[in-house]
C-alpha cells in the first residue's frame, strides 16, 4: 500500500525535534514532509495550502476523506503548539511533547493507517532512507531509520558502508581491503592489520582461520591506538595491551598523552611512547576534558572546579561557567560534539542514525559508524 503524505509545517522547532516528528509519523504509516516557516511568506503560503479542502493527487491524500493531511508545530519559549484538523493543543515542556505527540496525533487526525503485519520491530514500520550529497550529486538508499531524505552538509563527508580504522570498507558482510583483498567476515569489523582482523565479538588469524574471543569490546581508535570498553588501551598492529582504568566515561589525546577519566572518576595521564601511567588522581565531581590550543594545554573540566593537567600534577584554575548547563544530551567522549536524543544521533544540527557501531579518530578527522553509514568530519578547533 503506498503510504499517504502529510505536511508538516514547522516554526521555531530543531532540527532534532524535526527528526522526531518525522520518525514518529513514519512509524504511524505516513511519508512526510517538512515545510520550514520562517517569515510571513511562509505564513501566506501556509494559509493557502491549509484552505484548500481537496486534492485529486493520491499521493497527498487520505484514502479516506480525500483531504490534505496537515499539521503545524511551533514552538514558542519552552511551550511547543500542535495544530491539527481537530484543533490545537499546547505542551508546556519540550519532554511533554516527546512523550504526547504521537498519541494525540493517532487520536485526533483520522488517517489509514498502514498495517505491516505483526512484527514488534518498530523499524519494520519505517520506509528506507535515503541520503543525499549535494557535493557529488549522489544518492544512496540506506536502512529503514524513519527519516526519509538525510542531506550530507558541505563540512561532511558520507561513505554508504563501515568503515575501518585502517580505511577498508565494510558492506553485506564482505570486508574490502582492496580491489584484490577481500573477506568474508560475519561479526562487525573494526581493524585489519594484514595478518588479522579485529571485531566487536573476536580476532580472527588470517593465517590459521582460528578465532580469539575479546575479553573488553573497542570503543575508539584514535590513530595508532584502540581503547577499550574495560579501560585498556593498545596500539593497531595488536601486539601490546596495556589496563589503566575502570570503564572509561571521557578522554582525550595529545601529542602521544592520553587523558582518560573513568566512571569511578579516578584521571589518568598515560605517555603512548612509554606506555606509563605518568598521573594519576581523583576528582570527585569530575565531568570532562577540554583542550585549550591557545594555551596548548588540557582541563579537566567539574562541577566546582577546574583544573589544568600536568606531569607535575594538576592546577586549579578559574571555572568558565557551567559547562553542561542545558547541555546534558552530549555524548562521551566529549570531544565529538554529537548529542543523543535518545530518538537519534546528531552532529551539530545533522542526524546521523539510531545507532552509532563505533568511532575513530585518523589523520584528524573523526569518523562515526553508524547503522546508516559512516559520516566523516574534521575534529573542531576550540578556543
Amino acid at each position: 500500500m503506498v503510504r499517504p503524505q502529510i505536511v508538516v509545517f514547522e516554526r521555531n522547532i530543531a532540527p532534532q525535534l524535526s527528526v522526531f516528528i518525522t520518525k514518529e509519523l513514519s512509524s504511524a504509516g505516513f511519508f512526510v514532509t517538512n515545510v520550514i516557516l520562517n517569515n510571513e511568506l511562509d505564513s501566506e503560503i501556509e494559509l493557502d495550502l491549509a484552505s484548500a479542502s481537496t486534492s485529486t493527487s493520491i499521493d497527498v491524500s487520505n484514502f479516506a476523506t480525500r483531504e490534505l493531511l496537515k499539521i503545524s508545530v511551533e514552538s514558542t519559549g519552552h511551550t511547543i503548539s500542535l495544530t491539527t484538523e481537530s484543533g490545537k493543543v499546547v505542551f508546556e515542556s519540550e519532554e511533554d511533547f516527546l512523550s504526547g505527540f504521537l498519541e494525540y496525533i493517532t487520536t485526533n487526525l483520522s488517517f489509514v493507517r498502514i498495517e505491516t503485519g505483526s512484527s514488534k520491530n518498530k523499524t519494520d514500520l519505517y520506509p528506507e532512507t535515503v541520503v543525499y550529497d549535494p557535493k557529488f550529486g549522489k544518492l544512496y538508499v540506506t536502512v529503514p531509520t524513519g527519516v526519509p531524505l538525510i542531506v550530507v552538509p558541505n563540512y561532511m563527508n558520507f561513505i554508504p558502508a563501515t568503515v575501518t580504522m585502517d580505511g577498508s570498507l565494510y558492506k553485506d558482510k564482505v570486508l574490502y581491503v582492496s580491489e584484490k583483498i577481500q573477506y568474508q567476515v560475519d561479526s562487525l569489523p573494526l581493524l585489519y592489520t594484514g595478518y588479522s582482523i579485529l571485531t566487536d565479538n573476536y580476532i580472527l588469524n588470517l593465517r590459521t582461520g582460528r578465532k580469539e574471543v575479546i575479553s573488553s569490546v573497542p570503543i575508539f581508535g584514535w590513530d595508532k591506538y584502540i581503547i577499550y570498553a574495560d579501560g585498556s588501551i593498545s596500539d593497531v598492529s595488536l601486539t601490546w595491551k596495556l589496563k589503566v582504568s575502570n570503564a572509561p566515561l571521557d578522554f582525550l589525546l595529545v601529542e602521544n598523552m592520553l587523558y582518560l577519566l573513568d566512571v569511578t572518576k579516578n584521571v589518568y595521564v598515560v605517555n603512548l611512547k612509554t606506555r606509563k601511567v605518568i598521573f594519576a588522581g581523583t576528582f570527585e565531581e569530575a565531568i570532562c576534558f577540554n583542550y585549550d590550543e591557545h594555551r596548548a594545554t588540557v582541563i579537566l573540566k567539574s562541577l566546582k572546579e577546574n583544573y589544568v593537567l600536568s606531569v607535575n600534577g594538576s592546577i586549579k584554575v578559574d571555572r568558565t561557567g557551567n559547562f553542561f548547563k542545558n547541555d546534558f544530551k552530549r555524548l562521551y567522549p566529549i570531544f565529538t560534539n554529537i548529542k543523543d536524543f535518545g530518538f537519534g544521533f546528531f552532529y551539530d544540527d545533522v542526524y546521523l542514525g539510531n545507532s552509532i557501531f563505533y568511532m575513530f579518530v585518523s589523520k584528524g578527522v573523526l569518523n562515526v559508524v553508524t547503522d546508516v553509514g559512516t559520516w566523516q568530519v574534521e575534529i573542531k578547533k576550540k578556543d
